[in-house]
């Protein structure tokens, strides 16, 4: 009979697992803010567009999900420049934003108090079409200090708009919730000491338990389906990366919903949509097969709540195993 604890079986064991995660007010990545990378430090009174730019780019990781113009990643977040929403750069598109938050909070909004809300408490007002995913970029593992987010505030407002330092005012206490934050992070630990080389094996090979290359992509190796994790402890904390292997289904990345197509023929298509024109859809399965389809053979399309990535990995992996592919994509800064 095999020796290995499953975590389906061990429920015990699984449930310590999540208990030791949610330990702390933001959980976030084991070690500290050393291995960030290479980035820059804004000091008090040196508050520009050109170093919030910087941090935009760098440590920031806003680019993870944001575009400006065709730089950058626009899938889980609303591009930033010219061809964003309402076809203007966001310095422009907060003023039209403002009008909005003002009609719907009834207290005045300029312009720099939506971007200052957008990047502070991004959940406050999602754009149409996206979803509430935005970490916090003052808490960890991104971690801005307040001057920094001053100045990426004042880049955004240079992105169409106009450069206005002194308007850019941040809530009072907002350095000390960080520090909160840090303090758990840095008092969080796994509940077993995963391996990454072991993980990297199990994120890569085919025919691993996990296998996760098949769909997610790091530094440039493995597949399209899924979102990309180059980075990703770099801007999601351990709890993030917990749910998202055990419940995959609990929050699908913005662009990565999939969805069920049915031809005219009786063929069943289901995966996520990696281009679509007038005429034209193809759809990428589970396994990286891309399915071309023309639109005048669909006889129906509907989206799924259930993701592609499989749910049951809390019953195929071992608690070790488990722990291995959580220390390698906690490594992944």
């Amino acid at each position: 009979m095999s020796q290995r604890p499953f975590l389906g079986v061990t429920i015990f064991t699984l449930a310590v697992v999540l208990v030791f995660v949610y330990v702390g007010e933001v959980l976030t990545r084991i070690s500290g803010e050393a291995d960030r990378g290479p980035g820059v430090t804004v000091a008090a009174g040196s508050v520009t567009p050109e170093a919030g730019e910087a941090l935009f780019w760098g440590k920031g990781k806003c680019g993870t999900c944001h575009a400006v113009g065709s730089r950058g990643n626009s899938i889980r977040g609303p591009n930033q420049g010219d061809s964003g929403p309402l076809g203007m750069a966001i310095g422009a598109r907060a003023a039209e934003r403002a009008k909005e938050r003002a009609k719907a909070t009834g207290r005045p909004f300029a312009p720099t108090d939506y971007l200052v809300e957008s990047v502070i408490d991004p959940g406050a007002h999602v754009v149409e079409g996206y979803k509430n995913e935005m970490p916090n970029p003052l808490r960890p593992p991104i971690g801005l200090k307040p001057d920094e987010v001053r100045a990426v505030i004042a880049y955004l407002q240079s992105l169409g708009g106009t450069v206005d330092v002194a308007a850019i005012k941040l809530p009072a206490g907002l350095e000390a919730q960080a520090t909160q934050a840090a303090a758990a992070a840095a008092a969080w630990s796994p509940y077993l000491g995963g391996d990454p080389k072991a993980g990297e094996q199990l994120f890569f090979h085919p025919e691993s338990n996990a296998g996760c290359a098949k769909c997610h992509v790091i530094q440039g190796k493995g597949g399209q389906v899924g979102p990309e994790l180059t980075g990703v402890a770099g801007t999601r904390d351990p709890k993030f990366i917990v749910e998202s292997i055990l419940e995959p289904s609990k929050v699908i990345a913005s662009g990565y919903e999939p969805i069920l197509v049915v031809t005219k023929e009786g063929q069943y298509v289901t995966g996520v949509i990696k281009r679509e024109d007038p005429t034209v859809i193809e759809i990428a399965d589970s396994q990286g097969e891309v399915h071309r389809l023309e639109k005048g053979r669909i006889q129906q399309r509907s989206p799924q709540k259930t993701s592609l990535m499989p749910g049951n990995f809390g019953e195929i992996l071992t608690v070790q195993e488990f722990h291995d592919l959580l220390a390698f994509l906690l490594a992944q800064k």
